[in-house]
């Protein structure tokens, strides 16, 4: 294990897992009926992907002298150089100097997919220049590749959504990230996914609230508040995905922060609505091809 500490947050560094999701609250306890809660229920309820169904989904992984290529957090690939992820993701300049984007997994450790998988070193990153570090909003970034991305049905790019259009009905999670419902965490291999209901705004910064947390009009948050499905460790960055009027996948969230354990009563999973930075999105582009 590697604690690296930055001036905003400190990194664990333990199979390359960034600890992104707050350690807040609360304690398993039985309720007053007597009925088990979910803290009894040991994993969260994703679902294995169907293989290179998200082609857009990339996996940010830290080269490790002792493991190899480990999965710490993932992105969404919007063009042929480009990738979104979230800003946190980035936060560590050491950690991201000895990072690697893999594009084209399904089993980030299976050997035979070598054949799909385009590998891409950072060329440079940029952060949302609000951002703050730790859990705050403008969590959002930009990833330059050294060399394009050649697309295939292995490698797609995901659509941006309409500048400050407001997403509803459900949104598709995808990640590697703990499926562990408990603080045991268990890490798949393979690309899970999860259908999860985007929540009222009021309703997400009312229960929040009365919790301490606090939420920003750019963000977006999801349940169910029954608990069971929700963002995890190692998810962080990755991608909620609708389909657009053409049916066209398109990136509405990316994952932020959430509570622990994972996927209990009453915890939203916060996302950043990237219809708010679609505008930045597209300007910090354009600026950088011009340069």
């Amino acid at each position: 294990m590697a604690v690296v500490t930055t001036e905003t947050q400190t990194w664990t560094v333990q199979v390359a897992r960034k600890r992104s999701i707050c350690d807040c609250f609360h304690n398993c306890r039985t309720s007053v009926s007597g009925r088990q809660s979910l803290c009894y229920q040991k994993f969260l309820a994703k679902r294995e992907a169907k293989p290179h169904t998200a082609p857009y989904v990339v996996s940010i992984q830290l080269m490790t002298p002792d493991q190899g290529l480990v999965h710490y957090c993932a992105g969404t690939i919007i063009n042929e150089n480009w990738i979104v992820t979230a800003a946190h993701c980035l936060s560590n300049p050491l950690i991201v100097a000895n990072s690697i984007i893999m594009a084209g997994c399904h089993d980030i450790h299976a050997r035979h997919e070598s054949g799909n998988i385009q590998l891409r070193q950072i060329d440079y990153y940029i952060i949302h220049e609000l951002f703050l570090g730790g859990i705050n909003p403008y969590d959002i970034a930009l990833i330059h590749t050294e060399k394009p991305f050649k697309f295939d049905k292995y490698v797609q790019p995901a659509r941006l959504p309409e500048i400050n259009s407001i997403p509803i009905g459900y949104g598709r999670l995808y990640g590697w990230g703990n499926m562990s419902m408990t603080r045991q965490p268990r890490y798949p291999h393979k690309l899970q996914k999860a259908d999860m209901p985007i929540l009222d705004y009021q309703l997400s910064e009312e229960i929040l609230n009365a919790s301490g947390m606090q939420l920003h009009e750019t963000n977006l948050c999801t349940g169910p508040l029954t608990g069971g499905v929700s963002i995890c460790t190692a998810d962080s960055g990755g991608p909620l995905m609708q389909m657009d009027r053409q049916q066209y996948p398109t990136i509405v969230g990316i994952v932020s922060w959430g509570k622990r354990p994972c996927g209990q009563k009453n915890s939203p999973s916060v996302f950043v609505r990237v219809s708010a930075f679609s505008d930045w999105i597209l300007k910090t582009i354009n600026k950088h091809r011009k340069a």
